[in-house]
């Protein structure tokens, strides 16, 4: 795992009824530079330490007596702790029903994470709440970070949403080049010297807003590193593009068919003017021999991806199974 922001200014506060829990998640946290972390064993001892401190960061457990994550969530987002309305929350839960997580969506949480919890999807729940932020709604039927993350289009045509969406808020903490793109850089200048004989060239370029960064079938030659901006990587599906997810900084994309010599399983597009490292397959090869950092930056991306994709499986089989018992 990778750390590339710096979490050290942070105060963190850990609510779990559970010592080992709280001491695992602790140690985790230390380990990604975070310095002040509190803690609490319960909704009600959590509420008294937030009154009289200002956290950047909530990991609540879900299961908990007298007062559960889900009632503590929606009692903050309702404004009884002023401080910390806004306080991006991950919520911690040993089960993945669908009916839990939604309930957690609508209490207001920023992020779903599944026990057993790992040190690497933890960081990556922290670090996606902090790098991309949804916008807060607070409206009389809910207060909480925006539920719709993809802007999808109707087959029709239209548009599911009646208003334009809201405008994305920036980063909560800084995305200085870190690890990662100290690796990737390091990566670029000896990929340099290495191809030097070759025909390729490794870069960095700019796209603009909507402009198709590659498509889907087209053979896979470079992969990409954003240094700013997003980029949505989307498939087609009887003409209509399907968002399958938007990646922000220091996102890394277009790498597995580098690997495997299969075309592009997707396409990507610019969602905002953007700018990508670009590493050719042979700058890549190359480098998978000498810079190890930048062989577990890949291999931990692939997992993250096959993760996520396991967990979209079960929700879709969980909608499903519901759909079909209604």
């Amino acid at each position: 795992m990778i750390v590339d922001i710096d979490l050290s200014p942070l105060t963190v506060m850990v609510i779990d009824d559970s010592r080992y829990a709280r001491s695992f998640m602790k140690s985790a946290l230390q380990s990604f530079g975070v310095r002040t972390i509190l803690e609490a064993g319960d909704g009600p001892t959590a509420l008294q330490i937030l009154a009289d401190n200002k956290v950047d960061l909530m990991l609540v457990d879900h299961d908990m007596d007298p007062m559960d994550g889900v009632m503590l969530t929606r009692f903050i987002r309702e404004g009884h702790v002023p401080s910390c309305k806004v306080t991006p929350i991950i919520m911690v839960s040993g089960f993945a029903e669908m009916e839990k997580v939604m309930d957690a969506r609508n209490a207001g949480v920023n992020e779903f994470l599944v026990k057993p919890v790992s040190a690497d999807s933890m960081f990556r729940r922290i670090r996606n709440a902090l790098i991309n932020p949804r916008p807060f709604v607070d409206v009389a039927s809910y207060t909480g970070p925006c539920r719709r993350s993809v802007e999808r289009d109707m087959p029709e045509g239209g548009n599911r949403r009646r208003n334009p969406p809201l405008p994305k808020p920036p980063p909560l903490i800084a995305l200085p080049p870190g690890v990662a793109q100290q690796t990737i850089r390091q990566a670029v200048a000896q990929g340099q010297s290495a191809s030097a004989g070759a025909s390729e060239k490794t870069s960095r370029r700019r796209f603009a807003a909507g402009e198709v960064i590659f498509s889907e079938g087209e053979a896979g030659n470079e992969a990409y590193v954003i240094e700013s901006g997003r980029v949505t990587i989307f498939k087609e599906v009887d003409g209509q593009k399907v968002a399958l997810g938007e990646l922000g900084a220091s996102g890394v994309f277009g790498e597995m068919a580098l690997i495997d010599d299969e075309p592009r399983m997707a396409s990507a597009e610019a969602a905002a003017p953007t700018v990508c490292l670009v590493l050719p397959k042979a700058t890549l090869k190359a480098q998978l021999n000498r810079t190890p950092d930048l062989v577990i930056l890949v291999v931990e991306t692939l997992l993250h991806d096959i993760r996520k994709m396991g967990r979209e499986l079960v929700e879709a089989r969980a909608r499903l199974k519901h759909k079909r018992g209604g």
